[in-house]
């Protein structure tokens, strides 16, 4: 890949970062415009509610991933229609028995975190699955070929609709159904969407055996290793869900949803940027991929870390701003978190490469790493400390899942320790602005 196919490439690869970047950032405002406006209209316990429902359809929805994007993105017959009508068949099977599975399950489920009220809302919300197996899978063959304007325009669109919803609903309702329902409503919009917004989205149904034993052979690792990021993601908060009152959950809850802005942000730019990008590296230029791997997101990367580092220093100011004094108690957690949210961006880039390369295994081996210091870390922590303890063992998973890839990334000759120094010292330099910014935020406003 050189010459003028190369400057295409380039100039194609900056204007997708900008407009990754910019629109992530404003999808992320919206959460916390969000966040802060029902934070006002509903209670915590309210969230702590919703955080049990998203575990549950997590859960369930994370034991049948079969990497589906994934598989698109990749596979050299994307464009062809039997091929994608093949695929989406797959995936409304799926979805019809994740929604079945929820609604039966959903008694067994309130009964094991000790909330038995919430059997009901549990199977309403597991209408979501098989509201997103009816949608159409042009969106990931629009990612495949990274026209991402169009993409981003009806993610940032789709998120403001849904914005809207939530409040109203919510001064309406005054309970979690209002974000359980425009939840709901959301998706069905993303089904229409992904329709009407795209061309060539029709599908119709299509099974091959052959089609799943392909998906099943490209995905049996993803699927191991989501088995995995089940436990490791969902795992705190059905313990939380016991240990801690509704109110003490809801303010967690309120600090992993802050916490997860940046890494959001990361985690979107490494699957609409950085993986197709690397893809195409793999196909057309597989010698260059040491140095795209770092040449391609190093300006984002030092922001990100510098942003991140501030985050960890500026926590608990951040929560006094934006919230009212009900909910203070969130500072902590969330400083603790966002040490996680840091090191996010090294696990996902060693990740979507690994991936480009062919490895999907090492998804699940990382996700191994992580699973047996959150058993260990948190078992440690919680003689110790108690439940802040296993919140210290989340804060901190993603640091150990980052020395496993430096590691695995070393050993494919990808690991550039001075590229990876430079990181860190931005997020050094992160943390020290951020701790400056809340002492300076205390001497002024010492209630902050």
């Amino acid at each position: 890949m050189t010459g003028p196919s190369w400057q295409k490439v380039k100039r194609g690869l900056f204007a997708d970062t900008s407009l990754v970047i910019w629109a992530m950032i404003v999808q992320n405002l919206l959460r916390i415009v969000s966040s802060m406006t029902l934070t006002r209209l509903l209670t915590a316990e309210a969230f702590a509610v919703m955080a049990v429902i998203t575990s549950v359809l997590v859960t369930i929805g994370l034991v049948s991933d079969i990497g589906i994007s994934a598989f698109i993105v990749r596979h050299e017959q994307s464009a062809e229609r039997e091929f994608r009508d093949e695929v989406w068949t797959l995936r409304l099977i799926r979805g019809v028995m994740l929604s079945v599975a929820t609604a039966a399950l959903s008694i067994p489920f309130s009964n094991l975190m000790g909330r038995p009220e919430l059997y009901l809302v549990i199977a309403v919300a597991g209408l979501t699955s098989v509201l997103d197996g009816l949608g159409s899978l042009a969106p990931f063959v629009a990612l495949r070929s990274r026209r991402l304007r169009r993409l981003t325009a009806i993610d940032v669109g789709s998120q403001i609709i849904g914005l809207v919803m939530s409040i109203t609903l919510a001064v309406w309702l005054r309970s979690y159904w209002a974000m359980i329902l425009a939840n709901l409503v959301g998706q069905a919009l993303g089904v229409v969407f992904s329709y009407i917004f795209y061309e060539d989205s029709y599908q119709r149904w299509r099974f091959s055996r052959e089609r799943a034993a392909e998906l099943w052979r490209f995905s049996r690792f993803i699927t191991g290793s989501t088995i995995l990021t089940l436990i490791i993601t969902q795992g705190d908060k059905l313990i939380l869900t016991r240990a801690l009152p509704l109110h003490t959950l809801g303010l967690y809850v309120i600090a992993a949803g802050l916490a997860a802005v940046p890494a959001s942000l990361i985690g979107a730019y490494a699957s609409k940027v950085t993986y197709p990008l690397l893809a195409e590296v793999r196909r057309e230029a597989p010698e260059t991929m040491a140095y795209q791997f770092y040449h391609h997101r190093l300006a984002p990367a030092l922001c990100y870390a510098f942003a991140a580092g501030g985050l960890i220093g500026f926590g608990p100011t951040l929560i006094a701003v934006l919230y009212d004094p009900r909910y203070l108690g969130a500072g902590a957690f969330l400083q603790i978190l966002a040490i996680s949210s840091f090191f996010t961006m090294g696990t996902c880039m060693a990740n979507e490469v690994m991936i480009a390369l062919g490895h999907a295994r090492f998804t699940f081996f990382t996700n191994v790493v992580r699973l047996t210091y959150l058993l260990v870390g948190g078992a440690v922590g919680w003689f110790a400390l108690g439940p802040i303890g296993i919140v210290w063992a989340v804060g901190t998973v993603e640091l150990v899942a980052q020395l496993f890839g430096w590691f695995t990334l070393r050993r494919h000759a990808l690991l550039d320790l001075r590229w990876e120094g430079l990181i860190l010292i931005l997020a050094v330099a992160g943390v020290g602005t951020g701790c400056l910014i809340t002492m300076l935020a205390h001497l002024a406003f010492p209630v902050a």
